[in-house]
């Protein structure tokens, strides 16, 4: 689930303001010592926690009971500007966490350090990058995200509804601040390319021109699930009618106006390497934030490369042997009719390789028409850390087809073994200092499920060549766009660049004005969005890597349900730490 980012959140997501002490832990025992490191730990996740009510929402459902509160006037989106990250406050928070002695520190305890420490040095990699940030990016920016907060926004009682309509009427404020940006961003010189203008206007577009206001129909949906008078569902739903009027819609319009007055004045129509050494760093910090590794972009380079050349021989050599499954791959369909019917069959094959989930409760539907984000499948809104039974999956009918294997993948994806399992085992574990859970390594997450939805292809009725070859396909797909996002981003590739490279492996046209030009699709997505596909691709090549590592070393002793267990319990953390773990783990096996 995206959150609604504020300029601080984009490049801080965890604002940690905690002073330095002046103590010394020389002469600490070691129990002294993890117990100090425990309240350094408590007191970074309730200042991250009680700095944005809104985020607040989706990440704990009682505040109160760690011991945070929230007054009427905190019920806003938060507060935007080029200053607001404080990178000061996150290297003295890092200087702190490295006063702590890690030899001292229980094993768990060493995770949390190792994880803090790799996030604090992603967050600070993009200290100077504020007014080169896309904040609009097409399928990651405000635009997108802004609606389906306000769509995902969970009512358990009547104080949540009234907090909503807080918080939506605060959107106009929030908006026009982030426009306040994108004008000092034009005034720099970084204001994007006029084609990515168009499309945020035609998104704007979209949402204001909807036969059926989204915010109405969830609203409503949602109000009349609690526990009100008719009395007081209707007014709810009068006010939220007058909001979306008077402050939700007039702040797209804002934000279209704002896009057609400063077209033209961009000087960059291609990636952030154009901008020169501050783009190239900016871009460095996107990867290692995307990929949740320490690669350089050359060595993700290297290895997308490699790993391509490698796919394309062994789908080279199973055409050549068995030309049968690769007509089978192009015609095979799951055959599920509903969404429920694929996670149900997937809980029922899934025990013999992953550990049983700490919960099986969810709700899944398909969007209501007004609500659906073009491009996106499907996607699961994460539970709260305290409260892992409210798991909500919403799927795409008009991009997801009914049967369709692609539906099984996407909701095993989504849900099982993908993001909700994880999630939810993650949140659950009682072993894992809270503040892990707040932390974001999006290349472990989405690595996660990508290879847990290539897993569960084992559970259908198909032959092995057929199942290889839909992975292949599919990897191969990510890899091509991740390889041209670091193309053009940073090795300057232009569209005639990206054209070239994709004709390598595809025969398209070069028609670049056409509506459906592939190269022009995948050219401007990476503009637009840099770094979008770097989590699915290189998180699941490091997570199969992982996997293959393991196997090797164990041979006939490799477990995949016991090596599936390692993982769960490790948690979500960087692939650094996960190296780390696994090399400890692989020991004690042997």
């Amino acid at each position: 689930m995206k959150k609604i980012k504020t300029v601080a959140a984009v490049f801080l997501c965890l604002v940690l303001i905690v002073p330095l002490t002046s103590c010394s832990f020389k002469k600490a025992t070691d129990e002294e010592i993890q117990d100090k490191f425990d309240a350094f730990c408590d007191r970074l996740f309730k200042e991250s926690v009680a700095g944005d009510s809104f985020n607040a929402h989706f990440c704990i459902s009682d505040p109160e009971k760690y011991g945070i509160t929230f007054d009427e006037e905190d019920y806003i989106l938060g507060e935007v500007s080029v200053d607001s990250a404080d990178y000061d406050s996150m290297r003295d928070e890092l200087k702190e966490l490295r006063m702590y002695s890690r030899d001292s520190l229980t094993e768990e305890q060493k995770l949390a350090y190792d994880s803090l420490e790799f996030y604090m040095e992603t967050q600070l990699a993009y200290e100077g990058s504020e007014l080169i940030y896309n904040y609009f990016g097409p399928s990651s920016g405000l635009v997108s995200n802004l609606s389906t907060n306000f769509i995902e926004f969970v009512f358990y009682d009547k104080d949540d509804v009234d907090q909503y309509l807080l918080y939506l009427k605060d959107v106009d404020r929030y908006v026009d601040d982030m426009l306040e940006i994108v004008r000092k961003q034009s005034e720099e010189g970084y204001f994007m390319s006029d084609y990515l203008a168009g499309q945020v206007i035609e998104q704007c577009d979209t949402l204001l021109n909807a036969e059926t206001e989204a915010l109405i129909v969830t609203f409503e949906d949602k109000i009349n699930n609690l526990d009100l008078t008719d009395d007081e569902k209707n007014r709810y739903i009068d006010l939220n009618g007058q909001y979306v009027s008077e402050y939700y819609l007039p702040a797209y319009e804002n934000i279209k106006n704002t896009m057609e007055e400063l077209k033209g004045t961009g000087t960059n129509d291609g990636g952030l390497c154009n901008y020169g050494d501050a783009g190239v760093k900016l871009y460095e910090a996107i990867v290692r934030d995307k990929t949740s590794s320490e690669m350089t972009p050359e060595e993700v380079i290297e290895l997308l490369d490699d790993e391509m050349s490698e796919l394309l021989k062994e789908l080279t050599a199973i055409a050549m042997v068995d030309y049968e499954a690769y007509e089978e791959a192009l015609s095979y369909r799951a055959g599920f009719d509903t969404p429920e019917e694929v996670l149900e069959y997937v809980l029922d094959n899934m025990k013999e390789d992953f550990p049983e989930p700490l919960t099986t409760d969810y709700n899944i539907e398909y969007q209501n028409k007004a609500c659906e984000i073009e491009g996106t499948l499907a996607y699961y809104v994460t539970s709260r850390l305290d409260d892992i039974s409210v798991n909500n999956i919403k799927v795409n009918g008009s991009a997801v087809e009914s049967g369709s294997t692609l539906m099984y993948t996407t909701l095993a994806h989504e849900g099982y073994p993908g993001h909700l399992y994880q999630f939810t085992n993650f949140y659950g574990n009682d072993k894992v200092h809270n503040v892990r859970k707040i932390l974001d390594f999006i290349g472990a997450t989405e690595g996660w499920a990508q290879y847990s939805s290539t897993c569960v292809l084992d559970y259908l009725d198909i032959s092995d060549n057929a199942k290889e070859l839909l992975n292949l396909d599919s990897m191969i797909g990510y890899i091509m766009s991740s390889r041209i996002d670091l193309g053009v981003n940073y090795e300057g590739w232009d569209i005639d660049d990206t054209y070239d490279y994709i004709s390598v492996y595809f025969d398209i046209d070069n028609d670049y004005d056409s509506g459906d030009n592939m190269a022009m699709s995948m050219y401007s997505a990476v503009v637009g969005d840099p770094g979008i596909y770097l989590p699915y691709t290189v998180g699941h090549i490091l997570m199969n890597d992982m996997r293959e590592k393991a196997e090797e070393e164990l041979g006939d002793d490799f477990d995949v349900k016991e090596y599936n267990q390692w993982l769960n319990d490790v948690g979500i953390t960087s692939f650094n730490v996960y190296d780390e773990q696994l090399d400890l783990w692989l020991a004690k096996q042997q």
